[in-house]
């Protein structure tokens, strides 16, 4: 192989310059086509301020970008992309909806329907307004009005405007700024729409629990409208029952009165006694032992005395004179 410096240098200037392009093409075709994105077309009455690079969004999360708008006979070409994640099908509609009040605009779309979209026709595309309509819907309005209530009204409006001048402008730019702040959060309201479609679908995923709770929850009340009869039963008895009793308290209540006064009177008695009681009790205890270990052998009792408490039986003889 031949080193480079011996190589023709006219060939060499010509290769650089060619793999140059060929970079730079790569380069600018990398940068301006939709990698992982799919290419729409969708037609429109007018631009209504919509104008390329505005986003692209669904169900509020933005998806892609308007490329290009371009005029097609008596209506707008617009063509923009969508995320190859994001399916969209043959009954898709688009709608141009104002973003800020600062006059910025984004197509919605709104996926419907089986099948691949070719693109979205004039029938399924709506813009926020329509000059033409308004000027020929309005005009026959406008005459119906009264000129002379009209004027007096406007000139009440412009009498407060100007009394309200100094609000009016930091209000203003007080709404300008909460549009600021809603258009810099268009991610995180996008992730709280995505968190509330996981909800929706796991609720939808879960439906069949909850059919089975439902279901569970009636036979619980079916049930308890069979018992109804009993329950009703039983406090019907229970109210019998204290209504039994309450009649014979009633009736016994001349009786059990001066019982209760004589129970009262016994247990003063013998509370007044209670250590005459207790002494009684302590000195019958050693009594009621011996006689029990007296007569635990048979139908006698042991006797232990002393001699010569009664005297044996030959001392008797001697003192009979013999036996």
């Amino acid at each position: 192989m031949k080193p480079l410096v011996n190589r023709d240098p006219f060939k060499i200037g010509i290769a650089a310059i060619v793999v140059g392009a060929l970079v730079a093409v790569g380069i600018v075709a990398f940068t301006f086509l939709p990698i992982g994105e799919n290419t729409y077309t969708a037609y429109l009455q007018h631009t209504a301020g919509l104008r390329p690079s505005e986003d692209v969004e669904v169900y509020g999360v933005p998806v892609g970008q308007v490329k290009s708008l371009e005029l097609e006979g008596d209506k707008v070409k617009v063509r923009f992309t969508v995320k190859k994640s994001v399916k969209l099908g043959e009954e898709t509609s688009a709608e141009v909806k104002v973003a800020t009040l600062l006059g910025t605009h984004y197509l919605a779309v709104s996926p419907a329907g089986g099948g691949s979209l070719a693109a979205i026709p004039l029938s399924r595309t709506t813009v926020p307004y329509n000059l033409q309509d308004v000027l020929e819907k309005g005009t026959g309005n406008l005459q119906k009005l009264d000129p002379v209530l009209l004027a007096k009204a406007l000139t009440e409006v412009a009498g407060t405007l100007s009394a309200t001048d100094k609000n009016l402008g930091p209000a203003l730019e007080g709404i300008a700024r909460l549009s600021e702040a809603v258009t810099a959060r268009s991610d995180q309201t996008g992730r709280l729409l995505g968190a509330a479609q996981k909800v929706t679908q796991q609720l939808s995923d879960s439906s069949g629990d909850i059919v089975v709770l439902m279901r569970q929850a009636n036979l619980v009340l079916a049930e308890i409208t069979k018992r109804r009869e009993a329950i009703h039963t039983l406090l019907t008895q229970t109210t019998a029952l204290a209504s039994n009793l309450g009649g014979i308290v009633a009736d016994t209540k001349a009786d059990i009165g001066p019982a209760f006064r004589q129970l009262n009177d016994v247990l003063a008695t013998l509370n007044s006694q209670d250590k005459v009681l207790k002494d009684l009790l302590d000195k019958m205890a050693p009594t009621v032992r011996y006689v029990a270990n007296a007569t635990g052998n048979g139908p006698w009792g042991d006797l232990w005395i002393e001699p010569p408490a009664i005297p044996p039986d030959d001392l008797q003889c001697k003192l009979k004179g013999g036996c």
